[in-house]
């Protein structure tokens, strides 16, 4: 039987689990404390984030979070998949700091409210009619819809990148380790700009998060968290940097949890397009990846995030067809919701255990 069609049974087991964990504790100084911690964060922020909300609103867009390594081009290519500048993209690096969320305007109802990412206080842009980047405004404040005090968020990843030496450690429980800051509405506060735009089509909203191995602790763990936090992971990388630690340890993650996965590898030099292209391929094959939807995106004068920020249309179009096929096609839709959330629910399996021994 599919997952979300055995939901209310679901969410009854999943918030009784959801509350143990929660109340698991573990306050000795022993020697496995602070992972545990981690993890039962990590759990904690899934669950809420992502596995119930979603459950409970079966019928709710596609969520696709663009997550990837520093410079890989993210904002980038979401500003060209809207056709408009609505996320800095830039040469400065980490580029972005506020996640940026970009819906179709009927779609703004699912994502202003504390449905997903709750702990994220909403910043909204009206839909723009001049083309403008909605950037100063008159942006409104959302109420706030509180913290949840933890810490760790996407602590898998968020650690992988902190052991290539790539920036501070993260929180080990008691308190969220993500307040203070950058862009907040509030004291303390994160937040997540939502704007409307009706060249997205309804059915599927882009997030564009911080760099996943950020010099900054704050912004790397909470891409880890926005990216658990998706229905779809579209991760960007480069022709520069396909190889790297970081980059793979997600993709690991990916198929460990059995997420719907798109693989974007951006600014490839034609001259050798081919070459990296294949050499790409071959590793995704040799992890077991090889199904995964996998976009070119070839070096252009734009890539480097100066003008307008905007690639060539025919530069995203196979990935934009891709995403507007899922937005429209409801069964497509609800496959891809399916099957990341099965593949969450799946890795409790072997997740619990370990929290449960320790």
């Amino acid at each position: 039987m599919a997952t979300l069609d055995v939901r209310p049974r679901l969410i009854d087991a999943l918030s009784v689990l959801r509350d143990r964990v929660d109340a698991a504790r573990f306050p000795l100084p022993l020697r496995g404390a602070a992972r545990a911690r981690r993890n039962r964060d990590e759990l904690l922020a899934q669950l809420d984030d992502y596995v119930i909300p979603r459950l409970r609103s079966p019928k709710a867009p596609l969520l696709a979070v663009i997550g990837g390594s520093t410079g890989a081009g993210k904002s980038t290519l979401v500003n060209s998949l809207v056709g408009r500048r609505v996320s800095e993209a830039g040469v400065l690096r980490p580029t972005t700091r506020t996640p940026v969320l970009v819906c179709h305007p009927e779609d703004v109802h699912w994502f202003s409210g504390p449905r997903v990412l709750p702990q994220l206080t909403r910043v909204w842009v009206p839909e723009q009619d001049d083309g403008g980047s909605g950037e100063g405004e008159y942006p409104c404040a959302a109420p706030s819809y509180g913290s949840y005090g933890r810490g760790g968020r996407g602590a898998e990843a968020a650690e992988a990148a902190g052991e290539h030496g790539l920036g501070g450690g993260h929180g080990s429980g008691g308190g969220r380790g993500l307040g203070g800051g950058g862009e907040t509405g509030g004291a303390g506060a994160l937040t997540v700009r939502i704007e409307a735009d009706s060249a997205l089509p309804s059915g599927v909203a882009l997030l564009d998060a911080p760099d996943i191995d950020s010099l900054v602790a704050r912004n790397r763990e909470l891409a880890a968290e926005l990216i658990c936090a998706a229905d779809v992971w579209v991760l960007v990388t480069t022709a520069a940097r396909y190889a790297d630690a970081v980059p793979w340890h997600l993709l690991r993650t990916a198929k460990e949890y059995d997420v719907t996965l798109v693989t974007v590898l951006d600014r490839v030099p034609h001259q050798i397009a081919t070459d990296i292209s294949g050499r790409y391929a071959e590793l995704l094959q040799r992890a077991g990846l090889g199904h995964v939807p996998r976009f070119t995106i070839p070096e252009l004068p734009e890539s480097a995030g100066g003008g307008s920020g905007l690639l060539p249309a025919t530069a995203v179009a196979a990935l934009r067809d891709w995403l507007e096929r899922h937005a429209k096609d409801p069964v497509a839709r609800a496959a891809a919701a399916e099957r990341t959330a099965a593949g969450v629910i799946s890795s409790l399996r072997s997740r619990l255990p370990a929290l449960a021994g320790a």
